[in-house]
C-alpha cells in the first residue's frame, strides 16, 4: 500500500507550509508536493480601495519583499495612465530597488539557505542555522549580516521606511536623500562590492559538495524573465521565455501577460500554480536563475565578468542549486549599480509630475528578488479598485518547486530518513519561497477527510 510522508512545518522559509511525499508500495518516490496553509486574501482586501493607495497598501503584503510590491504597484498605475516619470525619479527607484535586492538575497543566501551550504546539508539541525555559521565561520556570518544591513538601510533612506517603503508615488518620488545620505550610500556601495566578493569566495568553496545533488535535480523547464535588449533589468522590459536549451520560445509585453500565463488551483493548498498557455501547457521557472538563462548581460563590468565565467561552466542552468550562485552575481551587479547611481547627478528636490486617477486597466510586471511579479488592477470611474489580480514569483515557481522536491527526495532517500528530510527542505529553500506573498485569493480551508487506497482517492468527505 502506498505511503505519504509529511514534513510539517518546513523551517527556514518565509511563511508556513508542509511538504508531502508520496511513496509506492515498494517505497519508491512518486511525487513531492508543497502545501501552503496560510491565507492572506489581499486580492479581495484591495477591492473598493482608492487606486492611488495601492503602492502603500500592497507594500504591506509582505515584510520580506515590500519594495517589490511597492514599485510594481506604482508602475502599474503609471502604465495605465500612460505616465512617463522624470528621469531622476526612475534613478531613485532603481537605487531603492538594488538595496532591496541586496537585502533580500543576503537574507536568503546566508540566513535561510546558507546554513545548508556552509555547514552541510547533513550537519546537526539543532545548529544548522545562522548562529551555527556565526560560531563555525564568524567572519562569514558578520559579513553576510553587514551586507543585509546595507541593503535594508538603503531602502530606508530612499524609500522613507526600511520595511514598508512609501516614497514612490504615482508620477514620481515623494522625497530625496540628503547630501550626507548620498555620500553614505556611495560608501555603502563600495563596501557592498567588497563584501559580495569575499562572501562569494567563501560560498563557492562549499558548492562543489553539492554537485551530485545538482546533477540529480535537472528540470526540463522553460525560463521566464524580464529582458531589456538581452540585459537584466529588474524594473523594465519585455517578458521573455526561453526553452531548456536557451532558445527563445516567446516574448510579450507585461500588459499581455494574461494571454500567455494561466493560473491553476493546486490540491490542498492556498497557492495557485502558473503555466504557459498552449497545447500542451508548458512549465517554467522564474527568479535569479531564469534571469541569467534569459539574459546575456548585466550592464556592469564585474557582474558581467562573473556571468561569462558562470555561463562557461553551467550554460543554461536547469537545476535549482545554481540559484545560489545566480544570487551572488546579482548582488555584485546591485553593488555596482549602487556605486554608479550615487556617483552621478543627485536630485535635490522630489522629482514628480502631477497625475490623477481614472477609470481603466492597470498592469505592470517587475522582477521581484524571487522572480516575476505581476500587479493587475481594474478601477472604476471614481478611481476605486473593482478587481485585482496578483501573480507572484513563488506561484510561478510552484511546479518547479514540486519537481525539485521530488527529484532530490529520490536522490537523498537511499541515504536514510534524515537525509531525505534535509534534501526536500533544501530543494524548497533553493527557490527562496515567499508564501505570504503567494496566497492572495480569498477562500476557506474546509474540513476534509481523504480515504486513499494504493495511491487512489476512493472517498472524499468535506464540510
Amino acid at each position: 500500500m502506498s505511503t505519504t510522508l509529511t514534513i510539517d512545518p518546513v523551517t527556514r522559509i518565509e511563511g508556513h507550509a508542509k511538504i508531502l511525499l508520496d511513496l509506492d508500495d515498494q517505497g519508491v518516490v512518486q511525487h513531492g508536493h508543497l502545501q501552503v496553509l496560510e491565507i492572506r486574501g489581499f486580492e479581495k482586501l484591495l477591492e473598493k480601495m482608492e487606486l492611488f493607495r495601492m503602492p502603500q497598501v500592497t507594500g504591506r503584503i509582505c515584510g520580506v519583499c515590500p519594495a517589490a510590491h511597492h514599485l510594481a504597484s506604482v508602475a502599474a498605475i503609471e502604465a495605465g495612465l500612460g505616465v512617463e516619470i522624470p528621469e531622476a525619479a526612475g534613478m531613485l527607484r532603481e537605487l531603492l530597488y538594488v538595496g532591496h535586492i541586496l537585502h533580500s538575497h543576503a537574507l536568503s543566501t546566508f540566513v535561510l539557505l546558507g546554513p545548508d551550504v556552509v555547514l552541510g546539508i547533513d550537519s546537526d539541525p539543532a545548529t544548522r542555522n545562522i548562529f551555527g555559521i556565526l560560531k563555525a565561520h564568524p567572519e562569514v556570518a558578520k559579513k553576510a549580516l553587514k551586507l543585509r544591513s546595507i541593503g535594508q538601510r538603503t531602502v530606508e533612506v530612499v524609500g522613507g521606511r526600511g520595511v514598508h517603503p512609501v516614497a514612490a508615488i504615482p508620477g514620481g518620488m515623494a522625497g530625496v536623500p540628503s547630501e550626507e545620505q548620498w555620500s553614505q550610500m556611495a560608501e555603502w556601495g563600495q563596501e557592498a562590492m567588497t563584501l559580495v566578493a569575499d562572501l562569494a569566495d567563501a560560498l563557492r568553496s562549499k558548492l562543489s559538495a553539492l554537485d551530485d545533488a545538482a546533477a540529480a535535480s535537472m528540470l526540463p523547464f522553460h525560463s521566464l524573465a524580464l529582458s531589456r535588449g538581452g540585459t537584466v533589468d529588474f524594473l523594465q522590459g519585455d517578458i521573455v521565455v526561453v526553452d531548456e536549451n536557451g532558445g527563445e520560445e516567446r516574448r510579450f509585453p507585461p500588459a499581455d501577460y494574461a494571454a500567455h500565463l494561466v493560473e491553476h488551483v493546486m490540491p490542498g493548498s492556498y497557492m495557485k500554480a502558473v503555466a504557459l498557455r498552449g497545447r500542451p501547457e508548458k512549465d517554467y521557472l522564474v527568479g535569479p536563475l531564469a534571469r541569467l538563462n534569459v539574459n546575456a548581460h548585466f550592464s556592469t563590468p564585474k557582474a558581467d565578468a562573473l556571468l561569462q565565467e558562470y555561463r562557461q561552466r553551467l550554460g543554461i542552468a536547469r537545476s535549482p542549486l545554481p540559484y545560489i550562485e545566480a544570487r551572488l552575481l546579482e548582488m555584485m551587479h546591485c553593488a555596482e549599480r549602487m556605486i554608479a547611481l550615487t556617483s552621478g547627478p543627485r536630485p535635490t528636490s522630489p522629482p514628480r509630475i502631477s497625475v490623477q486617477p481614472a477609470e481603466g486597466h492597470y498592469v505592470s510586471a517587475i522582477e521581484a528578488p524571487r522572480g516575476l511579479l505581476v500587479h493587475d488592477y481594474t478601477a472604476d470611474k471614481d478611481g476605486r479598485i473593482v478587481r485585482a489580480n496578483l501573480i507572484v514569483a513563488t506561484q510561478n515557481n510552484y511546479r518547479a518547486i514540486d519537481a525539485s522536491i521530488t527529484s532530490l527526495a529520490r536522490h537523498f532517500k537511499p541515504q536514510g530518513d534524515e537525509a531525505l528530510k534535509n534534501g526536500m527542505e533544501f530543494a524548497l529553500r533553493c527557490f527562496d519561497p515567499c508564501l505570504a506573498c503567494a496566497t492572495h485569493a480569498a477562500g476557506r480551508m474546509p474540513l476534509e477527510i481523504v480515504e486513499r487506497q494504493n495511491g487512489a482517492t476512493i472517498r472524499l468527505i468535506r464540510r
